[in-house]
């Protein structure tokens, strides 16, 4: 294919995006659109590298994986060996052995598949993770390895290349319209939902090659040339391209259902660009040397902007000033140079090439098989740290993960079932069963389950503690996150509102993680009443520390007085709270309990259960209370409201 610099121009356009959305994310709502320009050029690209081939009987599988070979794993080897070494003197051990995780997903390419199981992208620890944005190479190498077999199988065939390729564009489209409301988070991360956005760049491929007779369609073939072939509107079609760009960067947020018909905008602006040619209005400042210089490196500077800003999140435990988020991006931009002039080029365009892929295949496998060591080692907290009593500390939180929370907080009670699109066919009959005198009634999702161990110590006798919570559902007359996957938080509501009106609680105890004050709680009240429930209490936020409890206090507070801590905390969940205490604070039909009015004042938030010592913490992770933090909560807070004690 001749090379066209308006291509790498619009590269720099992508990245630019992209940067400017993860270090500006306010300001700049939809630059992660960018990924999605990306994925239209490597769509036109690689599908005019394959085309060409096929047409001129030199098609080599084995030469076309050491081309990708040579271009993709020098900078990942760079960006993923760096992230680990910082990792080791700057992540808590959970965090490292995520981190291990996912260098072992980048080095796979199974990074989106990954995430998909972990949470969604927009979620509030996603800038914890150093290298979330690997997600998009593993789908574009995903595709590397599924497109290639299935046109060189259509060639062989005889089948018609553009036919083929409308039919997986085709395809992939449906899935994504068809999957956006029902599973957020798979259709983002899924590939054959993604497909149809390199596809749009195969299309661009076909129908621009000299060699493409268009059997199928034939009828567009002189429309697309004369169009293609007039001035003004190649003009036309840059200027448009250039606007439906904008249009998504500016307009785009993470509240959309995205991809679904919104990818539509940046999708189709880079195929119009692409399709407007060298000479396009737009594209001639596309092919300016800052454009093409930028374009030319976006491939390590994406790889290398993120980690840098997820580090420095890190660190800092809320966001960064704008200053330090600048020289990060400066940063990313030298890191990038120097990768692209001393590691990239060397290995792409030098000698040897042939034993420059055995060893980058080779050292691939190291790097990942190292993640996967790491993760499967608990984050090796126990040869980083050489202060044993942080190293016991490092040791109590990471049980405290996992194992010592599965009775107290009841996860036989949790519809979810591990993996993404999966739920329980059913909970444990025990969760539902009434008591001789009384039955309490605990609804929502894991942030009710923390509740579960201080509610369970203050049942007077004769009382049951029926408890319906599922991670990441939060309680409602329906299931109030369709994008969560398997439909478990719909099924989770249901069985919720069967089992009330067969209850009939004395009390209803009702808790989310957050986003309280978009929930109207006297209607919801009033439904549940109605079924039998004799009295409804929302219990409010508790307070959310980022990256988490643990990492600041080892970080920052070791040894200190832990009695409050406003450092990393959430604001947001501070504001709701305020907002629930104006709203329900009179209410007749219900009662608000607010955790964050005793919990929290002007000099922070309680990071300690009071009167421990050594001091147990709140939470083991962000947000999520410990059974002992549970119990404190229970006994200071609820058993007043509750009890009347």
């Amino acid at each position: 294919m001749k090379y066209r610099p308006d291509v790498d121009g619009l590269r720099a356009v992508a990245v630019l995006s992209v940067i400017a959305f993860h270090a500006f994310p306010t300001l700049v709502h939809g630059g992660f659109v960018g990924v999605d320009v990306f994925f239209v050029i490597s769509g036109f690209l690689i599908s005019g590298i394959i085309f060409s081939s096929l047409h001129e009987n030199r098609f080599s599988f084995r030469d076309f994986y050491a081309r990708r070979i040579r271009r993709i794993f020098p900078a990942l080897l760079v960006v993923l060996s760096v992230a680990y070494l910082a990792g080791w003197f700057l992540l808590f051990a959970a965090r490292y052995a995520e981190l291990g995780k996912h260098i072992a997903g980048g080095a796979g390419f199974i990074s989106n598949f990954v995430l998909w199981r972990e949470a969604g992208y927009f979620d509030f620890t996603s800038d914890a993770k150093p290298l979330l944005h690997l997600w998009s190479l593993g789908i574009e190498e995903q595709f590397y390895l599924l497109w290639p077999l299935l046109a060189w199988l259509a060639w062989k065939g005889r089948f018609d290349l553009l036919a083929v390729t409308l039919v997986v564009f085709l395809g992939s489209m449906y899935f994504n319209l068809d999957r956006i409301r029902r599973d957020l988070i798979g259709t983002f991360y899924a590939p054959h939902t993604r497909f149809w956005e390199l596809m749009a760049g195969a299309i661009l491929a076909h129908v621009s090659s000299s060699r493409s007779r268009w059997s199928f369609l034939a009828f567009a073939r002189d429309w697309y040339v004369r169009l293609t072939s007039n001035p003004q509107s190649r003009n036309a079609m840059s200027a448009l391209g250039a606007l439906l760009i904008a249009v998504s960067v500016l307009v785009i947020d993470e509240s959309r259902h995205f991809p679904g018909r919104w990818a539509v905008l940046p999708v189709a602006g880079a195929a119009l660009i692409i399709a407007a040619g060298p000479e396009g209005f737009f594209n001639r400042w596309l092919s300016s040397r800052v454009m093409v210089a930028i374009g030319l490196i976006s491939y390590p500077l994406y790889l290398w902007h993120w980690p840098l800003l997820s580090f420095l999140r890190i660190l800092n435990g809320e966001t960064p000033p704008a200053w330090a988020r600048l020289l990060a991006v400066a940063a990313a931009f030298a890191l990038a140079w120097a990768t692209y002039q001393f590691v990239e080029k060397p290995i792409r365009f030098g000698s040897r090439r042939r034993l420059n892929v055995i060893v980058l295949c080779g050292l691939m496998a190291a790097i990942g098989i190292t993640g996967y060591y790491t993760w499967q080692q608990d984050g090796l907290w126990s040869r980083r740290i050489n202060r044993s009593d942080k190293a016991s500390f490092e040791a109590y939180y990471r049980h405290m993960r996992t194992d010592s929370i599965a009775g107290p907080y009841r996860l036989q009670c949790d519809f979810m079932e591990p993996g993404p699109d999966t739920v329980k066919a059913e909970i444990a009959p025990e969760c539902t069963t009434p008591g001789t005198e009384a039955t309490w009634f605990l609804w929502g999702d894991s942030h009710a389950q923390a509740l579960a161990p201080g509610l369970t110590e203050l049942l007077p006798a004769g009382t049951a503690l029926a408890q319906v919570t599922t991670s990441s559902c939060r309680p409602g007359l329906t299931s109030m996150d369709p994008q969560v996957p398997g439909g478990r938080c719909q099924r989770t509501n249901s069985y919720a509102l069967e089992k009330i009106r067969e209850l009939k609680p004395d009390v209803l105890i009702v808790a989310q993680a957050g986003a309280h004050s978009q929930t109207d709680w006297e209607a919801l009240a009033r439904s549940v009443t109605a079924l039998g429930a004799k009295r409804v209490v929302v219990v409010g936020p508790v307070p959310v520390w980022l990256p988490s409890l643990p990492e600041i206090v080892t970080s920052r507070f070791w040894g200190a007085d832990l009695t409050r801590v406003n450092y990393g905390l959430v604001a947001d969940r501070l504001e709701d709270d305020a907002v629930m205490r104006t709203r329900y604070g009179a209410s007749s039909t219900l009662t608000y309990l607010s955790l964050m009015a005793s919990l929290c004042d002007n000099n922070g938030c309680l990071a300690s259960v009071p009167g421990t010592n050594p001091p147990e913490l709140f939470a083991f992770d962000a947000a999520h209370m410990t059974p002992l933090a549970s119990r404190y909560v229970a006994d200071r807070l609820l058993r007043p409201a509750l009890l009347g004690q």
